[in-house]
């Protein structure tokens, strides 16, 4: 018997094109039979769709880095890289000359050249853009002009020294098709340079195919990003075979696929996770001994080992030690609960208090144990924090609204994508349009780092800024995010670098 089962692919070859002829398949559709499609489980999908220019975070860039590109990029160690843009000069305070690839072309077959760099900075100082993040992120551009047939000259209205660390966010898009369509037909069908090509657009699913003349082609010929928001479920699905890789999930569902044979994968976020105070929502976090005590008495490393795997590191500050400004000169945080005691009294609070905080279930890896287990630390001296889970768009709207019932709330200090210690501030301090930490003594600081053009000193005034934020407890800061990810067996070549997922180098190898 074993002689004869050496014939058995041929075998299983033939009864499979006999199949198609008796399903009457067309050539094409028998090539996309044996064509490798790559299934992704994410949390959910952009609600504005492939519209470049409304976010920088996520979900959305987890599903823009199949299809855009921007003009740099920022590797895992925090420094600059090329992208599109191969090399950048700064010729005076206000003007920049950036240098293009010349071997790119967009998914309709358009070469890419300067103009459509020119055409992306017009879009984003327009008044048509005046309600996208991406141009509110990237206010201080003027305009652009093409000084050649790969070379574009920006301006910007005011110093920006580091303006190459903002282009990772400046998507670039065919233009004339994106004159053509207008931005809300655009975000349906986008046409850009990355390695795959929208298809098919549904609620819970977005179907791509891979574009082959992309400058970064993929390994697959097709993929599938789904909307499943339940870890356990993209888990499960692993597990099941019906999905190749869950983004996003926790230590235990990682270790449960590994189990079962499969590959896992991590990294951190350039973003520390905390727990931020509402002014004027509670008249104890009007006190910085309160603040302190509720910071010193959460045993932070006790955290990451039993919950995390040891995967990330505690913080000491609001910005992990990948961004540029990071001050290294601040110690880490004590975990100190008699002290915490002895200042809660010394605030007036020697019984403690009771605040209400809102904070996410599975929008980062065990997010809903280390919330429970930091309430655990604080009832330790006396606080008692209530949580009220909501979704991660709640959260959402109530930062961009300030729509809050609550007096306090998890959420990042967000570093992505420029990587520098002003990008999360941009939010968290007096400049954001619904403040929730304000503090005006430290806006002419800020403002001083934005434009400093000497590079000693521009450090320096970041490294100031993250002092004062971690000196004045701005929040409970807790860990640098890490972030979990698992795969069958047959995929390799994961790869998130802040939040960008390079799906071309992800191989989906036979069985």
């Amino acid at each position: 018997m074993k002689r004869h089962l050496k014939f058995l692919p041929a075998l299983r070859a033939a009864v499979f094109a006999l199949s198609l002829c008796g399903l009457g398949l067309s050539p094409d559709q028998a090539k996309a039979q044996d064509e490798k499609t790559l299934r992704v489980g994410l949390q959910a999908l952009p609600p504005s769709l492939f519209n470049p220019y409304r976010n920088t975070g996520l979900p959305y860039v987890y599903t823009w880095s199949a299809v855009f590109d921007g003009l740099t990029s920022i590797d895992a160690a925090g420094s600059l890289q090329p992208w599109l843009a191969t090399s950048w000069d700064r010729v005076d305070p206000l003007t920049w000359v950036i240098q293009l690839r010349d071997d790119v072309t967009f998914s309709n077959g358009t070469p890419m050249t300067a103009e459509a760099v020119v055409a992306a900075v017009a879009f984003l100082t327009s008044e048509d853009a005046k309600s996208e993040t991406v141009a509110r992120m990237l206010r201080f551009l003027k305009d652009a002009r093409a000084t050649g047939p790969h070379t574009v000259e920006i301006t910007t209205t005011r110093p920006t020294p580091l303006l190459p660390r903002f282009l990772p966010q400046l998507y670039v898009v065919e233009p004339d098709y994106f004159a053509e369509v207008g931005l809300e037909a655009f975000a349906q069908a986008p046409i850009a340079t990355g390695p795959f090509i929208v298809e098919d657009i549904r609620p819970e699913r977005i179907s791509l195919r891979g574009f082959t003349e992309s400058w970064r082609p993929p390994l697959v010929d097709r993929m599938e990003l789904l909307s499943l928001p339940e870890m356990s479920t993209r888990t499960m699905s692993v597990r099941a075979g019906s999905l190749d890789v869950a983004i996003g999930i926790g230590p235990d569902e990682v270790s449960a696929i590994v189990a079962d044979g499969g590959n896992e994968f991590s990294w951190r976020d350039a973003a520390i996770w905390s727990y931020h105070f509402i002014d004027d929502r509670h008249p104890a976090f009007a006190d910085i001994r309160v603040r302190e005590a509720l910071n010193i008495a959460v045993d932070r490393q006790a955290i990451i080992d039993g919950l995390l795997n040891g995967a990330t590191v505690a913080a000491t500050q609001p910005a992990p030690e990948v961004v540029y400004g990071f001050n290294p000169d601040l110690p880490p945080i004590p975990y100190d609960p008699n002290r915490a005691r002895a200042l809660l009294a010394e605030a007036g609070y020697p019984d403690g208090f009771k605040f209400i905080i809102e904070a996410t279930a599975g929008s980062s890896a065990n997010d809903s144990a280390v919330n429970l287990v930091v309430a655990q630390y604080l009832a330790a001296v006396g606080v008692e924090m209530e949580i009220q889970t909501v979704t991660v768009n709640q959260i959402i709207r109530n930062v961009v609204e300030g729509t809050w019932d609550v007096d306090a709330f998890g959420l990042h200090y967000n570093f992505e994508p420029s990587i520098e210690a002003l990008r999360a501030l941009d939010t968290n301090s007096c400049v954001w349009r619904h403040p929730w930490y304000c503090r005006e003594e430290v806006m002419p600081l800020i403002a001083a780092a934005e434009s400093e053009l000497d590079p000693a000193r521009n450090l320096k005034l970041r490294q100031d800024a993250m002092a004062f934020y971690r000196n004045d407890w701005a929040a409970l800061f807790m860990y640098q995010a890490p972030r979990f990810a698992a795969s069958s067996a047959a995929v390799t070549g994961v790869e998130v670098v802040n939040n960008f997922i390079l799906f071309d180098r992800i191989a989906l190898n036979a069985d």
